[in-house]
C-alpha cells in the first residue's frame, strides 16, 4: 500500500536560549522553567527532561521582552512591529501552551513600534504597558476582556528622561512605578484618571533597577553603584546604600556616617532631594500602615558596612541591575558577575547571606581561564516559588542557577553559579555529525573552538574540549570512536576516549571545511582547497585525488556500499566518483545554482542535490531527472534516510521540511518551524527515528518521527547501541591506582573506624556504668524519701480527719440555724406569691380584651391591601398580554427574515451548482474534442505506414541500380590502388616525422604542466615566506629598538650607580656629624648640670660676700669663653664654609667631566674599554682626594674641640696653655698647610688636563666613525 503523506516529525529537545530578549527565563514551578529558544518559547522540566513548546505565530517579528503573571498561568510576549505597524502584546497559556489574547494600541494617531516595558498586576487580572518614543504612553489593560481601561502619558512631564521599566504594587493593582534613566514616578488610578503623587526629583540620577521592596516601600539602584529608598512616596534622604559594600540593613536606628556618606554621594550626582510636600494624597495600600508607625520609619534608619573596605572612586563603581524580590529577601546584581542575596529577618531588617558569582567554576570544562568576561555581565535573576534556587542569565545562550539558602557567607564568602541543563555553544555551530553505533552525534563551534559529544537519548553533553586553533568540520566514525576534525592548520584523526580526545594522526591539510567517513568507515574524504582526497582510515594511505571542482567544495555523501562518492561546489557542479579506480562516473553542471547539499541513496543510482536556486534535484546518469520547486527560498543542506523514503532538507529562516520519496511531479513535503535562524546542519540516526539539527544562533533540535511506520528501514531485533568506550592504558592504570589506593584507604578507613568504635564502646560502658551507679544511688535516695514522704502523708491524714470531724459538727449546727432563719422568709415569700398571682389575672384579662381590637383592626387592613393588589395583579396581567403580543409579532418577523435568508441561501447553492454544472458540461464537452482528435491521428498514423510501405519499395529499386554501379565502382578501384601504393609510400615518412613532432608535443605539455605545478608550488610558498619575512623585518627592528633602549639602560645605570656612591658618601658623613653634634648636646647637658652644682655649691656664701665674689669669678672663668677665642672661633667658620664651597665646586666639576665623558662614550664604541680603565683611575684619586679631606675634616674637628669649640668641651685655663703651645708652631703648621694645599691644586690641575686630552681624543675618534658611516 503506498504512503500519500508526507514524514512528519515533532521537536523533542530544543537546546538554546535567545540572548537578544530581555527578562529571558522564568521559573513556571519548581522544576520547569521558561525561555524563549529560537522560534519557540520552551517550558523545560529539568528533573523529568521534558519540554513543552510554545510556538510563535509570527517567527518574523521580533520578541523585545516576556513578562510572567503572577500565578505562573499566563505569559505575556511584547512584540516589536514592523514599520507602519502597531506593537503587539500576545499574552499565552501555559496549561494549554495556545495563544489567549493580543492586545494592541487602541489609537490610530500612535507612532510607537514597540511598548518599552510590560507588567501583569499581582492579582494577573490586568496588564500595565508602556509604548517607547515618541509616544511614552501607559496603557491598563483589562488582558482578558481585551480592552484598555485606561491610559495616560508616563513620560516627565519635562520631558526629559526615557522609560525601561514598570513596576506593579504586590497587593495594590491600581499603583505603579515607572523608572528609567533621570524619571522615577509614582503613578494610581482611580476612576479611570491616572495621577502622580510622591517624590519624583529624579532629573540628576541614571536608575538602573527598581522593586518593590514592601506594598509601601521601593527599593531602586543607579549606574553608579548606590541603593535608595522611597517609603509611602517620601524619597529617604538618609537611605542611602553602596550597594557593593552594604552588608545590613535595618530601619530602626540612624547612623551619622551615612548621612555624610549621602552627602557626599548626593554631590557626586549633582542631587539635592526635597521634601515631599504635604498636599499629596497617598494610596489605600500606603494607608494602611499606622501614623505612629510611619513618623517612627521616616525618623529611623540604619546600615551597616564593612569597616575595613576602602570607598571605591567612579571608575571603580558598577551599576544595580536586575532588582528581584520575594518573601524571604531581595537580590540584585552588582559588580563583574556578582548576584548579592539579603535575607529578610524582620519587618525592618535585611541581613547580607550571600554572595553569588559566575567563576571558572561555573561552567562544565568549558572556560581555558578563570577571568572574567562582559559576556558573564547578568541580564535577569528569577527565583523559584519555592525559593529555593536563583536563576540568571548573561549574554551567553546557557542558564546558570545556584541554591539560594546554602552555606552562608562566613562559612563560604562566594558561591559560584552552576549550569543548568548541558553546556551549550557559544557562537555558530558550523559541523555536526551522527554516530551509527551509539546514540551520539558531535558538533563543533566557530566562536568557542570546542568540541561536544551528545548523546540524544540521555539529553545530556557527554564530552567537552576547547582547542586554541579554529575548528571548521568534524566526522564520526561509525562505531563513534574516531573523529575526523579540520583545524586552521591540520586534519587531524582523533581517537575519542572516555573523557578526551587523542591526536593519532594528522594531515597537511589546512582550513579543511569539509570531511566525511565511508558509510562502513574504512574510507574517509576530506577536502583540501579544490580537491577532494580519500585516505584509508587504517593505514591512513591518501588513496586518490579527486580533482574537477572550479569553485568550493561544500558537501560530501558516500554511497552504502562505499562504491560510489558525491561532490558538489558553489560553482554549480555535482560529481560522482568511482572508488575503483579514483575516476568521474558521472557530472552535473549548472553554472546558475551553487550547490549547497547533495545525498546519494543505497543503491548509489539517485543523488539529491539542493542550491541556491530552492528545487530539489534528482541526479541519475549524468542527467536532471526531476526538479522540484519547494518553499520558494534557497535550500541549504539535505538528509535521506537510509530507507530511502525519506528526505529531510532545510532552507529559508529555520524552515525544516520533509519530504516523501520517490518524488512525483508535485512533491509531498511539511514544514516545520522551530529554528528562527539559518538551519547550518542536518543529521539522521541510524534508525530512522530521530532528526538533530543546527543553527546559527547555536541552538539544537532533536526531532523525533512519529509516523515512521513503513517508512523507517526495518532493523534486526536484536540490534542494540554500542555501550563500549576508549580509555588510554595510562589512564586505565592511573585509575587502577587510584582504585588500589581507595581501597586501601578504606581498609585503613574501617579498622581506624572500628578501633575508635571500640574505644568509644568501652568509653560509653564506662560511662553507662557510672550513670547507672548514680542512677542507682538516686533510686535509693528517693526510696528513703517516698518513706519519710509516706510517714508525713499518714500524719498529715490524721490531722485532716480531725479536722474535718470538727469542721462537720460546725455546720450542723450552721444548717439548723439557716433552716429556722429559711422558714421565716418562706412564709414572706408565699404572701407576696399571692398578691402577684391576683395582679397577674387583672392583667391578663386586660390583654386579651387589647388582643381582640387588635385583630378586628388587623382583618379590615388585611381585606384593604387584598384589594390594592388584586388590581396591581389585573395591571400587570394586560401589560403581559401586550407584551406576549409584541413577543409573537417579533418572532413572526423573525422567522419571515429566517425564511428569505434561507430561501437567498438556497439561491445561491442553485446558482453555484448550477455554475458548476456547467462547468462539467464544459470538460466533458472539451474530452468529446479530445477523443476525435485522437481517432484523427489514428487515420493519419495508417496513412503514414502506407507512406513507408511505398519507400520500402523505392530502396529495393535503388539497391538494384547499386549493384551495377558496383561493377564500375571495381575498375576504378584498381586505379586507385596503384595511386594508394605512393601515398602509401609517401605516407609513410610523413608518419615519421609527425610522430616525431608529437612525441615532442607531448613532451611540452608534460613540462607545462610541471611548469604549472612549480608556479604554483613557488606562489604557496611565497604566500607562506611573505608573512615571516615582514614578521622577521618587524622583530630584527624590535631587536634594535630593544638593544638601544637596553645602551640607554645601561648608561642611566652607571649614571645612577655612581650617583649612588655620592649620596652614600654624603649620607656617611651626614651621619657623622650628626653623632658629634649629639655628642656635643651630651658634653653640653654635663657641663650645665656641673655649672648648676657649682651654682648649689656658691649658695652655701651667700652671708659672706667676699668669698661670693671669688667664687663667682672663678665660676666665670672656668666656664665663660674669651673674646679672643670667639673671634678665632668666627674665623676658623669660615675657613671651613670656603673650604666646603671649594669641595662642592669640585664635585660639580666631576660631574660635569663624567657627563662629558658619558656622552663622548655614546658616540664611539671602539674606546669605550680604554676610557673606562682610565675613569676608574680617576675614581680612585678622586677616592684618596676624600680620604684626605676626611682626615683634613678630623684634625678641623681636634682643632676645635682644642680650642673649646667643638662638643668635647676644654675648660679656659687648659685651652690657654694648648694655644699657647699650637701659636708657637703656628707659622711651621701654616707652611705645611700652604704645602699640601699648593699639592692638592697641582693634582686637580692635572687630572683636568688629563681629562681635556682624553675629550680631544674622543673628539678625533669620532670624525672617522662618521666618515665612515657616511
Amino acid at each position: 500500500m503506498a504512503i500519500t503523506t508526507a514524514p512528519n516529525i515533532a521537536a523533542r529537545i530544543f537546546y538554546g536560549l535567545r540572548i537578544d530578549i530581555q527578562y529571558n527565563a522564568h521559573y513556571v514551578s519548581e522544576s520547569e522553567v521558561l525561555y524563549p529558544a529560537g522560534g519557540v518559547v520552551v517550558v523545560h522540566d529539568h528533573s523529568l527532561k521534558k519540554q513543552r513548546f510554545i510556538k510563535l505565530q509570527d517567527k518574523s517579528k521580533a520578541v523585545k521582552s516576556l513578562a510572567l503573571a503572577p500565578n505562573r498561568r499566563w505569559l505575556a510576549l511584547n512584540e516589536v512591529a514592523e514599520e507602519g505597524q502597531k506593537p503587539t502584546i500576545t499574552v499565552y497559556d501555559l496549561n494549554t501552551c495556545k495563544r489567549r489574547k493580543i492586545l494592541t494600541v487602541p489609537f490610530e494617531n500612535s507612532t510607537a513600534r514597540e511598548f518599552a516595558c510590560v507588567q501583569f498586576t499581582f492579582d494577573s487580572k490586568y496588564l500595565v504597558a508602556i509604548t517607547g518614543e515618541p509616544d511614552w504612553y501607559l496603557y491598563y489593560y483589562n488582558w482578558d476582556k481585551g480592552k484598555v481601561e485606561s491610559h495616560a502619558k508616563a513620560q516627565n512631564p519635562s520631558g526629559q528622561g526615557t522609560i525601561t521599566a514598570v513596576s506593579c504594587n504586590p497587593t495594590d493593582a491600581t499603583l505603579v512605578v515607572i523608572t528609567g534613566p533621570y524619571t522615577f514616578r509614582i503613578m494610581n488610578v482611580s476612576e479611570t484618571v491616572w495621577r502622580q503623587w510622591g517624590w519624583c526629583k529624579a532629573e540628576n540620577l541614571n536608575i538602573t533597577s527598581c522593586m518593590w521592596l514592601t506594598p509601601d516601600r521601593i527599593m531602586f539602584g543607579t549606574s553608579k553603584g548606590m541603593l535608595m529608598l522611597v517609603e509611602n512616596g517620601e524619597f529617604r534622604q538618609n537611605c542611602v546604600f553602596r550597594a557593593a559594600e552594604v552588608v545590613e540593613m535595618s530601619l530602626r536606628k540612624v547612623d551619622t556616617e551615612f548621612l555624610s556618606l549621602y552627602s557626599q554621594d548626593m554631590s557626586s550626582h549633582n542631587f539635592q532631594p526635597k521634601p515631599k510636600s504635604s498636599n499629596l494624597k497617598p494610596s489605600s495600600v500606603l494607608a494602611q500602615r499606622g501614623q505612629a508607625e510611619e513618623t517612627a520609619e521616616k525618623r529611623s534608619i540604619s546600615s551597616k558596612q564593612d569597616a575595613s573596605s576602602e570607598r571605591l572612586s567612579d571608575a571603580e563603581l558598577y551599576p544595580v541591575t536586575c532588582l528581584t524580590n520575594f518573601p524571604k529577601g531581595f537580590a540584585f546584581a552588582c559588580g563583574q558577575g556578582y548576584v548579592h542575596m539579603f535575607e529578610k529577618e524582620s519587618l525592618h531588617h535585611w541581613q547580607k547571606r550571600n554572595l553569588f558569582r559566575i567563576s571558572r567554576k561555573s561552567y562544565k570544562h568549558t572556560r581555558d581561564t578563570p577571568i572574567w568576561s562582559p559576556q558573564d555581565a547578568i541580564q535577569h535573576i528569577a527565583v523559584d516559588p519555592h525559593q529555593e534556587n536563583l536563576l540568571i542569565t548573561t549574554l551567553r545562550p546557557q542558564l546558570y542557577y545556584v541554591k539560594l539558602f546554602g552555606q552562608h557567607m562566613l562559612q563560604n564568602p562566594e558561591i559560584s553559579f552552576m549550569e543548568l541543563g548541558p553546556a551549550m555553544h557559544y557562537g555558530r555551530i558550523n559541523s555536526l555529525s551522527m554516530c551509527a553505533w551509539k546514540p551520539i552525534f558531535m558538533t563543533s563551534g566557530e566562536q568557542d573552538r570546542s568540541l561536544r559529544v551528545w548523546n540524544y537519548m540521555t539529553d545530556d553533553v557527554e564530552l567537552i574540549r576547547l582547542y586554541q586553533e579554529e575548528v571548521h568540520v568534524v566526522s564520526l566514525h561509525p562505531t563513534g570512536l574516531f573523529a575526523v576534525v579540520g583545524f586552521s592548520d591540520k586534519l587531524r584523526f582523533l581517537v575519542i576516549l572516555i573523557d578526551d580526545f587523542e591526536v593519532m594522526r594528522e594531515f597537511p591539510i589546512r582550513n579543511c571545511k569539509c570531511a566525511k567517513f565511508s558509510t562502513n568507515g574504512q574510507m574517509f574524504a576530506a577536502v583540501n582547497g579544490k580537491v577532494v582526497q580519500v585516505f584509508s582510515s587504517v593505514s591512513f594511505v591518501n588513496m586518490f585525488n579527486l580533482k574537477g571542482h572550479n569553485g568550493e567544495v561544500t558537501c560530501l555523501s558516500w554511497s552504502a556500499s562505499d562504491s560510489i562518492l558525491v561532490s558538489c561546489g558553489n560553482e554549480g557542479a555535482v560529481y560522482e566518483w568511482s572508488m575503483s579506480n579514483g575516476q568521474r562516473v558521472g557530472e552535473i553542471i549548472i553554472k546558475t545554482n551553487q550547490f549547497y547539499g547533495c545525498a546519494i541513496n543505497m543503491a548509489g543510482k539517485i543523488t539529491y542535490a539542493v542550491g541556491s536556486d530552492g528545487e530539489i534535484k534528482e541526479l541519475g546518469s549524468s542527467s536532471i531527472r526531476r526538479q522540484i520547486k519547494l518553499i520558494g527560498r534557497p535550500l541549504d543542506t539535505v538528509a535521506l534516510s537510509r530507507s530511502d523514503m525519506m528526505l529531510f532538507i532545510s532552507g529559508g529562516e529555520g524552515s525544516v521540511v520533509s519530504v516523501q520519496l520517490p518524488l512525483l511531479d508535485k512533491a509531498l513535503f511539511k514544514e516545520f518551524h522551530v529554528h528562527n535562524r539559518r538551519v547550518t546542519r542536518l543529521a539522521l540516526s541510524y534508525d530512522d527515528q530521530t532528526l538533530v539539527s543546527v543553527a546559527e544562533d547555536a541552538s539544537i533540535c532533536v526531532w523525533k518521527l512519529t509516523n515512521a511506520d513503513g517508512r523507517a528501514i526495518a532493523l534486526d531485533k536484536d540490534f542494540a547501541y554500542s555501550k563500549e568506550i576508549l580509555i588510554s592504558k595510562r589512564d586505565l592504570q592511573e585509575k587502577l591506582n587510584n582504585m588500589d589506593l581507595l581501597a586501601t584507604r578504606l581498609t585503613e578507613l574501617e579498622t581506624e573506624h572500628a578501633y575508635q568504635l571500640r574505644q568509644t564502646e568501652a568509653l560509653h560502658a564506662e560511662k553507662l556504668k557510672e550513670i547507672h551507679e548514680g542512677y542507682g544511688a538516686a533510686i535509693e535516695e528517693l526510696k528513703e524519701k517516698n518513706e519519710t514522704m509516706e510517714s508525713e502523708h499518714a500524719h498529715e491524714i490524721g490531722v485532716i480527719q480531725q479536722d474535718i470531724s470538727k469542721m462537720r459538727a460546725n455546720q450542723e449546727k450552721s444548717l439548723q440555724a439557716l433552716e429556722t432563719d429559711f422558714n421565716i422568709k418562706l412564709i414572706g415569700e408565699y404572701d407576696r406569691y399571692q398578691n402577684l398571682e391576683d395582679k397577674t389575672a387583672r392583667m391578663r384579662k386586660e390583654y386579651e380584651e387589647r388582643l381582640e381590637q387588635l385583630a378586628e383592626s388587623k382583618r379590615l387592613a388585611l381585606r384593604d391591601m387584598s384589594e390594592m393588589y388584586e388590581n396591581q395583579v389585573d395591571e400587570k396581567d394586560t401589560a403581559f398580554n401586550e407584551l406576549q403580543e409584541q413577543f409573537n409579532l417579533a418572532k413572526r418577523e423573525h422567522e419571515t427574515i429566517k425564511r428569505c435568508l434561507e430561501e437567498d441561501a438556497d439561491r445561491e447553492i442553485i446558482e453555484i451548482r448550477t455554475s458548476y454544472e456547467t462547468q462539467l458540461k464544459e470538460e466533458k464537452d472539451a474530452n468529446v474534442r479530445l477523443k476525435g482528435e485522437t481517432g484523427l491521428m489514428k487515420k493519419k498514423l495508417i496513412v503514414a505506414n502506407k507512406e513507408i510501405d511505398e519507400f520500402k519499395h523505392q530502396i529495393l529499386q535503388l539497391k538494384d541500380e547499386q549493384v551495377q554501379f558496383q561493377g564500375v565502382i571495381s575498375a576504378l578501384e584498381k586505379d586507385v590502388s596503384d595511386l594508394k601504393k605512393e601515398i602509401s609510400e609517401r605516407d609513410g615518412t610523413i608518419q615519421d616525422k609527425e610522430r616525431r613532432i608529437y612525441d615532442l608535443k607531448r613532451k611540452k605539455q608534460e613540462l607545462e604542466k610541471y611548469k604549472f605545478v612549480l608556479n604554483f608550488k613557488i606562489t604557496e610558498l611565497k604566500n607562506q615566506i611573505e608573512p615571516l619575512e615582514r614578521d622577521l623585518k618587524e622583530k630584527k627592528k624590535r631587536i634594535l629598538e630593544l638593544e638601544e633602549s637596553l645602551e640607554k639602560l645601561l648608561h642611566q645605570i652607571s649614571y645612577r650607580e655612581t650617583k649612588i656612591s655620592q649620596l652614600d658618601d654624603k649620607l656617611v658623613s651626614a651621619k657623622k656629624d650628626y653623632l658629634n653634634e649629639a655628642h656635643r648636646n651630651l658634653m653640653m647637658k654635663n657641663t650645665l648640670q656641673k655649672i648648676k652644682i657649682d651654682l648649689h655649691n656658691i649658695t652655701t656664701y651667700f652671708q659672706d660676700p667676699q668669698k661670693l665674689k671669688s667664687s663667682v669669678k672663678v665660676l666665670f672663668h672656668k666656664y665663660v669663653e674669651d673674646i679672643d677665642f670667639l673671634r678665632s672661633r668666627v674665623a676658623e667658620d669660615e675657613a671651613l664654609r670656603e673650604f666646603n664651597r671649594q669641595r662642592d665646586h669640585l664635585e660639580k666639576q666631576v660631574v660635569l667631566l663624567k657627563n662629558q665623558l658619558a656622552k663622548a662614550l655614546g658616540g664611539t664604541k671602539s674606546d669605550v674599554g680604554r676610557i673606562m680603565d682610565e675613569n676608574c683611575v680617576l675614581l680612585t684619586e678622586i677616592n684618596n682626594m676624600r680620604t684626605d679631606l676626611k682626615t683634613a675634616r678630623t684634625r678641623c674637628w681636634e682643632m676645635e674641640s682644642i680650642l673649646g669649640l667643638s662638643a668635647r668641651y676644654v675648660p679656659p685655663a687648659v685651652a690657654r696653655r694648648k694655644l699657647k703651645h699650637i701659636t708657637e708652631n703656628r707659622e711651621k703648621i701654616q707652611e705645611r698647610f700652604n704645602e699640601k694645599l699648593g699639592e692638592k691644586e697641582q693634582t686637580i690641575e692635572e687630572l683636568k688636563t688629563e681629562n681635556q686630552k682624553l675629550l680631544e681624543k674622543i673628539k678625533c675618534a669620532e670624525v672617522p666613525d662618521k666618515d665612515e658611516y657616511k
